[in-house]
C-alpha cells in the first residue's frame, strides 16, 4: 500500500513471491514470515488476503509487480552464480536480481543516433557505429565499478567480484520512425530481436 498515499509515486515497487506462497495460495492456506535475520518464523498470514491486496494495488497505482524469487533462483534469469549465494532482491525497478550487497550499473545507448542515410537516400542502421559504441560504453560500465565511491566495503567486495553491468536501449520508436516501420509491425518485431541480439 506504499504507494496510495503518493508519497513514492515516481518508484516501482515489487513484491518477491516464493514457491511456498504460491503453494499456499492454490490450496488457500496461510504462509509464514521468516525473519531474514535469524530464519525465525514470526507470524503466519492467509496467502488469500495477500493476493487480494496485492491485486488492489496493481489496480489503484499500477504496483506491486511480483518477482518469482525461487524461479529466479533456479533459472538462467540469475546468469552469475555464485556457490551458496542466493538473490534474495532486485534493484527498485525490479528489472535486476541482486546478491546481498550487490549492485548493477546501468547504461542505455540512444537507438535513434543509429540511423544513417546511403548515398542514395536510404536510411539504414549504422551497425558498425552500433558496435563501436556498445564496446565503449560496456567498457565505461566495467570503469565506474572501479571508480564508484560505494558506501559499505561489502558492497565494494562483491560489485568488484561479480562487475555485474547492464546495457539497455532507448529511442527504439525514434528509429522505427527513421526507418519509416510501423511499430506494432512483424517488421519491427523482427528488427527488435535483430537489434537486441546484436
Amino acid at each position: 500500500h506504499c504507494k496510495e498515499d503518493g508519497g513514492i509515486t515516481n518508484f516501482n515497487i515489487s513484491v518477491a513471491v516464493t514457491d511456498k506462497f504460491m503453494e499456499a495460495l492454490e490450496k488457500n492456506e496461510e504462509y509464514e514470515l521468516v525473519s531474514p535475520h535469524d530464519g525465525e518464523v514470526v507470524r503466519k498470514l492467509s496467502a488469500g488476503m495477500v493476493w487480494d491486496e496485492i491485486a488492489k494495488g496493481t489496480w489503484k497505482t499500477g504496483d506491486p509487480g511480483l518477482i518469482f524469487i525461487d524461479r529466479i533462483n533456479k533459472s538462467p534469469a540469475n546468469p552469475i552464480r555464485n556457490d551458496g549465494w542466493i538473490i534474495e532482491s532486485t534493484n527498485p525497478c525490479g528489472e535486476q536480481p541482486l546478491y546481498p550487497f550487490d549492485a548493477c550499473n546501468l547504461g542505455s545507448i540512444f537507438l535513434g543516433y543509429f540511423v544513417k542515410e546511403t548515398n542514395d537516400g536510404v536510411k539504414t542502421i549504422d551497425w558498425e557505429g552500433l558496435r563501436e559504441t556498445t564496446k565503449t560504453a560496456v567498457r565505461f560500465l566495467d570503469d565506474v565499478i572501479e571508480r564508484n565511491p560505494l558506501p559499505l566495503p561489502q558492497i565494494k567486495e562483491v560489485v568488484s567480484r561479480i562487475r555485474r553491468i547492464g546495457l539497455g536501449v532507448g529511442g527504439w520508436a525514434d528509429m522505427l520512425i527513421e526507418l519509416g516501420i510501423s511499430y506494432d509491425s512483424e517488421e519491427a518485431l523482427q528488427l527488435a530481436g535483430k537489434v537486441m541480439k546484436f
